[in-house]
């Protein structure tokens, strides 16, 4: 192609062709026996050096920079695989019979025509333009061929742009972030509307809804985790940044299936407990566990602890003194977001209590009709004895009318709060009662 029509990183391309002529001396100094190998040496680089040019040629012409990204993207991949092949299957057998290290001459290659292309497409994106995703799994397939790449000497390793992969890329970290929550919220969305409001096993009762927001959550604790950021200052801003979003979107799927609570019992004469109101109250109270877990439920594992955030304050406080700074900022938000959700919780509660309360009133009012002169102590006591059966205790007898008159209410309270004491995780169903 004519220089003008070429963008910038192609003008290096000739001394990346000198370095590959290297490899003519290279197959010379090999067996005759050794076709396969020498076959497998003048493929590897100068067919995929052919390769590479045409796709990042056929990149440049692309008008969209997102199809540009999609282009380098594959363009890593190919070079991924073939780092990967080299190093695990050409360059120890050319390095045992040439003493070359072949893995070298690639990674030259490669750096060279790879990295300013890299460079380029970052510094000529606007922040409209920038493709999160992409450019994310561009940044991974790059620092796995740096992986491969520290096996050099440190001399092969000097100058190669290959390794500043965190450069180009930290401006890609507060995008993606909110790239991410953006398609969380979307994702919980559609999660809650979708959601049966069932329980998921036997031994889980809260909602799918939960799994798969959970699971939207994870995805923000896994791009962290796979950044192994190495500046202090940036990794300061950015977990500030992560924690935001992670609350943020916690928060945001409380307050959407909070909406889903009693959307059925709109004109029930009676009210009646179901498992239904309980998965909700447990979903929610999960919620704010996985954030904010409470000493008694150490069998529930806090979402953050996977990211081990407290290695990360103790390393910030050691290399420029402000991990203890970090330690309470990100403190007071979990703290705050688990308050909120836990206002959410107790207001749900109210709203249950609030439709379960007119109905024992109900009952009371017949019973001390029937009763003919029952007086409300007695009945006090009777509803007293159905709450204490339910927490296993039961030793106060009453006269066997008043057992009687009252047998209905009893029912209703054992149906009931037998639903939510099977049901509701202890701390919830413990609050509730003490409501009740």
């Amino acid at each position: 192609a004519p220089p003008h029509m070429c963008p910038p990183f192609f003008f290096p391309h000739h001394r990346v062709m000198a370095k590959l002529y290297q490899l003519d001396d290279l197959v010379a100094k090999l067996p005759v026996d050794r076709r396969s190998l020498k076959t497998a040496l003048e493929g590897s680089i100068k067919m995929s050096f052919v390769k590479w040019y045409h796709s990042l040629y056929d990149m440049s012409r692309l008008k969209s920079i997102l199809l540009q990204c999609y282009a380098l993207k594959a363009v890593s991949e190919s070079c991924l695989s073939l780092c990967s092949t080299i190093q695990n299957s050409i360059s120890p057998e050319v390095k045992r019979l040439t003493g070359v290290d072949y893995l070298a001459i690639y990674v030259a290659s490669l750096d060279t025509l790879f990295s300013p292309a890299v460079m380029d497409l970052m510094e000529r994106w606007s922040q409209k333009e920038l493709a999160a995703t992409t450019s994310y799994a561009l940044y991974l397939n790059t620092k796995r061929m740096c992986v491969i790449t520290k096996q050099l000497e440190a001399t092969d390793l000097k100058g190669l742009q290959l390794m500043n992969c965190q450069c180009w890329f930290k401006k890609m970290v507060p995008v993606w972030l909110n790239a991410a929550l953006v398609t969380c919220k979307e994702r919980i969305d559609r999660a809650v509307e979708e959601d049966k409001i069932a329980i998921v096993t036997d031994e889980v009762c809260y909602s799918s809804s939960l799994v798969d927001t959970l699971t939207f959550l994870h995805q923000m604790v896994d791009f962290w985790n796979n950044l192994e950021w190495t500046s202090p200052e940036e990794t300061y801003a950015f977990v500030g940044e992560l924690i935001n979003c992670i609350t943020d979107a916690a928060k945001y799927y409380v307050e959407q299936i909070y909406t889903r609570a009693f959307e059925h019992t709109s004109g029930m004469e009676q009210f009646s407990i179901t498992v239904r109101e309980c998965i909700i109250l447990n979903s929610m109270k999960h919620m704010q566990l996985m954030l904010s877990p409470e000493p008694s439920s150490s069998a529930v594992a806090g979402l953050l602890d996977e990211l081990e955030l407290h290695k990360t304050f103790d390393w910030l406080q050691q290399e420029i003194g402000i991990g203890e700074q970090g330690r309470i900022l990100v403190g007071n938000v979990v703290k705050s977001a688990a308050e909120d959700i836990g206002q959410k919780i107790t207001s749900e509660s109210e709203k249950l209590v609030m439709q379960f309360i007119p109905a024992i009133r109900v009952f009371i009012d017949e019973a001390m009709q029937a009763a003919q002169g029952a007086t409300i102590e007695q009945v006090g006591v009777y509803t007293a004895l159905r709450l204490s059966a339910v927490m296993g205790r039961n030793d106060v007898e009453l006269p066997v009318m008043t057992k009687m008159v009252l047998s209905p209410l009893g029912e209703y309270l054992n149906t009931n709060l037998k639903t939510l004491s099977s049901n509701l995780l202890f701390s919830v169903f413990r609050n509730l009662l003490e409501d009740i």
